[in-house]
């Protein structure tokens, strides 16, 4: 999970974490590295030298297959440059049984 609001991978943590998912928060490209990532849950509005913008299409210059969430307003423009990287997009405010159900058809 990756996002600059802390109240949002907690909130996002807790529901993956009810339903049996082991997660992580942090460093996308350190995880990826160290660890077997099956998810990316990436809000593109990180602020920094890196946005969440520039890590996705980083992701995908790096021929990195994990399946990628992203989340916030305004996203589609992003995801129709980048379609190989995205798997789905929520809007914010997100339903927990809509994000719940998104992970898991996008695990499948």
């Amino acid at each position: 999970v990756v996002d600059d609001d802390p109240y949002v991978p907690e909130l996002v943590v807790k529901i993956l974490d009810e339903r049996g998912y082991l997660t992580m928060r942090g460093q996308a490209m350190d995880a990826l590295q160290q660890h077997q990532i099956d998810l990316i849950i990436l809000d593109l509005r990180l602020p920094g030298p890196v946005g969440g913008e520039q890590l996705l299409f980083t992701l995908r210059d790096q021929g990195n297959d994990v399946p990628v969430i992203v989340h916030g307003v305004g996203d589609e423009d992003v995801t129709k440059q980048a379609p190989d990287c995205v798997h789905a997009v929520l809007k914010k405010p997100i339903r927990v049984d809509d994000f719940a159900q998104t992970v898991v058809d996008v695990l499948d």
